[in-house]
């Protein structure tokens, strides 16, 4: 049986964020939902901000919700770009990051929304 050790911090983390509009009628697609980010980190970073790779793996359009994977190096960049952004195309925003992990199947199952059924 061979033994895995963790060496060192992970190549990659992983972001569950959401983006929520004052205004609810608002229609986001997946590229829009990419164009959003890289305009947040071109707001926080300039144009250092959007050298950075962010990848959307995973995006449900009606929740407005998506998993985001970005280079250990440039995860606090991002998270601090998202969390202070407050408007898109003079419309109110905020983006919510819900989970962050640097195994992505972590995001897969969270704890505290589990509910167990009572027989």
């Amino acid at each position: 049986m061979k033994r895995i050790v963790s060496k060192g911090p992970a190549d990659y983390f992983y972001l569950k964020v959401s983006l929520e509009f004052t205004e609810d009628d608002i229609e986001v697609d997946v590229l829009l939902f990419k164009a959003i980010i890289v305009k947040a980190l071109l707001t926080m970073y300039g144009e250092t901000g959007t050298a950075m790779t962010v990848d959307v793996l995973k995006y449900n359009e009606d929740r407005k919700e998506a998993i985001l994977r970005v280079h250990h190096s440039g995860f606090s960049k991002l998270w601090s770009a998202l969390t202070l952004f407050g408007y898109y195309s003079q419309k109110q925003c905020a983006f919510r990051v819900h989970q962050v992990s640097s195994c992505l199947m972590a995001l897969a199952f969270n704890s505290r929304q589990h509910m167990v059924p009572v027989h």
